[in-house]
């Protein structure tokens, strides 16, 4: 005698064969190399992201400038500045007028909410910043916003190739 099967049975069973089909056609897991590389080079662009600001922080405009490719671009509320050598005089500028108010010494950033993108030899980065100011000992938060950045690998080492400073939005 045939016995009957409940049809909720039946279109589960008829659901099954297609899922793992799907999941067989899912893509391979990267190889150990490849995610070993993306979390070095994520480990990087941190790096240059916390450098940013502690390079500036130091008044190392040098330094600061070497953190950008030779057609990277900063663009900001005081404008846009390519290259580093323009971006080196234009911050040299900025502290000398615009926080000359603010001794070496007597501020800092602190730098968080990184989300990072790798793509091969370029990447996307978003972060937050506060920009403090010292009033004796006490830190007083002058300036906050975002950064969205593109970067790229240059001779092995990764650099600016943008970066854009926002307001908190």
């Amino acid at each position: 005698m045939l016995k009957t099967v409940p049809v909720t049975v039946l279109l589960a069973f008829c659901a099954l064969p297609p899922a793992l089909a799907t999941a067989a056609q899912a893509p391979a897991p990267a190889s150990l190399e490849a995610r070993l590389q993306r979390l070095e080079d994520e480990k990087a662009i941190e790096r240059v992201l916390l450098e940013y600001g502690r390079t500036l922080d130091a008044r190392d405009f040098m330094a600061y400038a070497a953190l950008f490719a030779a057609d990277g671009v900063w663009k900001g509320a005081q404008g846009a500045y390519k290259g580093p050598k323009e971006i080196r005089t234009q911050m040299e500028k900025i502290f000398t007028d615009a926080a000359a108010d603010i001794p070496k010494g007597q501020n800092f950033h602190v730098m968080s909410d990184f989300v990072i993108d790798v793509q091969g030899d370029r990447a996307t980065a978003r972060s937050k910043f506060i920009f403090y100011k010292l009033d004796g000992r006490k830190p007083v938060a002058e300036v906050a916003g975002r950064y969205e950045d593109v970067l790229i690998r240059a001779g092995g080492t990764w650099k600016f190739l943008s970066r854009t400073a926002l307001g908190p939005g």
